[in-house]
């Protein structure tokens, strides 16, 4: 099926000798950008919402789009289907798309990629990162034309752009559109299947960098990347930067992540553990926005451990089920970032240690005012909802059910 609807998008385009769309019009060099799930008030209305970006980045793309992902599920006709109809219509006109993938979520979702890897002008390859450094390749990010780039914690899954809350951020930048193609160059040569491709020389640029959001407005930013042994020279490595962070700031940090933890799946690592309470010890706030997929794990006990710290306050968020039926995978926090006064972190690791120390994530680090005070909208609504409740180190709660196993009584959705 996805097959047919990209190959019809093409045919069309090419019937009716669709160039490529102009470039964009001026724009700040930074835009944040949000999925909200449906049926929910969550994060920030004054956002754009992330596949608008998407697609408005895929549509001016002239010469490549090169996408590294965790994953790739699709179900025809929901929200994603403009972003797929998209990136066909570009292959069309002759863009170079390269996609990377994880090598075991490849094997959970097959088809899909092998599907659009048929299409002329697509490639898709997948990487091991269980070989490469003992994790997974866990970021999302999108290079077009080497001249912008974005990343986030959407996924390329179709209950990304839906039922999961989701935030990212689009960066209008060459210098760092590069830094992050040099880290797919390095993951797409340690894919290639002879494993002999090298990547091209990359120019990483010495960070920070200096952006111009608006008159009288910039921001200051780096680029950083885990794990330390496949990142480019030059990218620094993620866990130290979010750690000096902490390290640095007089105000009160403000976090939201999907998990949160001092082990997982076998790497145990409490440096932000670590970081968090001697911030609380020296009179920071710290307020911590969790999802309920973090209960009944491992991490479960070292949020009862930080909540027991003065100054530190933990919520878990619960995002409530859709009318529509059961969503497997889905009605969740999806959101990584933090905001210590004017400096804010985006990326794509949970906050547990094989996120930064074994699989591939990305992250940008930005001082500006703007950027900051809308971070801070979307953490203080999500922290304010009612179904973000307060977790003390005696608070009991029954972990929801987030597989693929319909809860009793629940309808799938679908049926």
């Amino acid at each position: 099926m996805l097959r047919r609807l990209l190959f019809a998008a093409m045919v069309m385009t090419a019937a009716h000798a669709v160039a490529a769309a102009p470039a964009p019009t001026a724009a700040p060099a930074l835009t944040l950008g949000e999925t909200v799930p449906l049926e929910t008030t969550y994060g920030n209305s004054a956002l754009p919402a992330a596949r608008d970006l998407w697609v408005d980045m895929i549509t001016h793309a002239t010469r490549s789009i090169d996408i590294e992902e965790f994953y790739f599920s699709y179900r025809t006709g929901e929200r994603m289907q403009t972003i797929i109809d998209a990136i066909g219509v570009a292959a069309a006109r002759g863009v170079k798309v390269r996609l990377m993938l994880d090598t075991n979520m490849g094997k959970t979702y097959p088809h899909p990629a092998d599907s659009l890897a048929k299409l002329p002008h697509i490639e898709v390859r997948f990487v091991d990162y269980r070989a490469l450094a003992g994790g997974v390749q866990h970021s999302k990010f999108m290079v077009v034309d080497g001249r912008e780039a974005w990343l986030g914690s959407q996924n390329l899954d179709w209950r990304s752009f839906t039922h999961i809350h989701e935030l990212g951020i689009r960066m209008r930048e060459p210098r760092l559109a590069g830094a992050l193609l040099a880290v797919f160059e390095a993951d797409w040569a340690a894919a290639a299947r002879d494993q002999k491709e090298s990547p091209p020389v990359a120019s990483i640029p010495a960070w920070p960098l200096r952006l111009v959001q608006g008159a009288r407005d910039t921001a200051i930013v780096t680029l950083s990347a885990s794990p330390q042994k496949t990142t480019p020279a030059g990218i620094p490595w993620d866990l130290q930067m979010i750690v000096d962070r902490i390290a640095a700031t007089t105000d009160t940090v403000r976090i939201q992540t999907m998990n949160y933890g001092v082990t997982s799946h076998g790497v145990a690592d409490s440096t932000l553990h670590k970081a968090l309470i001697a911030a609380a010890q020296r009179g920071v706030q710290v307020q911590l926005l969790v999802a309920d997929w973090t209960l009944g794990g491992a991490g479960e006990s070292a949020l009862r451990d930080l909540a027991a710290v003065p100054l530190i306050a933990v919520r878990i968020s619960q995002v409530p089920e859709w009318s529509g039926g059961y969503v497997p995978f889905s009605r969740v926090e999806h959101c990584k970032y933090m905001v210590t006064g004017d400096d804010s972190w985006i990326g794509t690791s949970n906050w547990e240690p094989s996120y930064f120390l074994n699989t591939r994530n990305v992250a940008l680090n930005v001082h500006n005012v703007g950027i900051a005070a809308q971070l801070r909208r979307v953490f203080w609504n999500d922290w304010s909802q009612p179904t973000a409740v307060a977790f003390t180190p005696g608070t009991k709660l029954t972990p929801r059910m987030h597989g693929m196993t319909v809860p009793a009584g629940a309808k799938s959705y679908g049926e």
